[in-house]
């Protein structure tokens, strides 16, 4: 579990349920109804009853991230399966959101600018204390990699198809503004 950020719950993965007298939802969805496989977790929020989370597994590939992770709000966190990855509020399971990036192929914190940036194969999402903060346009044509973040930046690389060379691009972390990248015609 990534701690960067300051939170006000606790998360424990778990491999079985041991407490069948918690609430348990199954997401996406929220639903108590169940759900699919996916990775399981105990939420304890600070001033609310602790609850259960089933959190499905990502469908496009086996290669997706999988992690907890704390997000800029102290009330939110962020489960990652498999590729698929949910932003959920610890004392409300029903406000959650799908991230964006589909599969998600890379979580990076970036605590000094406050956000969690998440890559697919193709473009960044990049998500502050109050939600989506900026999104890229297309990065790569596939297999986006970040090699390094700056105090300002985010640099990574890709195979540039037509020309079978590698390229780069850099995207600015205040605004999500980027040069380099594939050129869309």
């Amino acid at each position: 579990m990534d701690t960067t950020f300051t939170r006000s719950y606790n998360l424990e993965l778990l491999t079985e349920i041991s407490d069948f007298s918690l609430p348990h939802f199954y997401f996406p969805g929220a639903t108590m109804k169940g759900g699919g496989d996916g990775v399981l977790v105990k939420i304890s929020p600070g001033d609310s009853k602790e609850w259960l989370g089933t959190f499905a597994f990502g469908r496009v590939t086996q290669d997706g991230v999988s992690g907890l992770y704390t997000t800029p709000n102290p009330e939110r966190f962020c489960v990652a399966a498999k590729g698929a990855a949910y932003l959920v509020s610890s004392n409300a399971p029903d406000v959650w959101d799908n991230v964006r990036a589909n599969p998600v192929t890379d979580v990076r914190i970036v605590s000094a600018h406050g956000i969690i940036v998440f890559s697919d194969f193709t473009r960044l999402w990049a998500y502050g204390s109050l939600g989506l903060k900026w999104k890229t346009g297309r990065l790569a044509w596939n297999g986006l990699k970040i090699t390094e973040i700056t105090s300002d930046s985010i640099r990574g690389e890709f195979l540039n198809a037509p020309t079978g060379a590698m390229a780069t691009f850099e995207v600015d972390l205040a605004s999500g503004m980027h040069e380099g990248g594939v050129k869309e015609v």
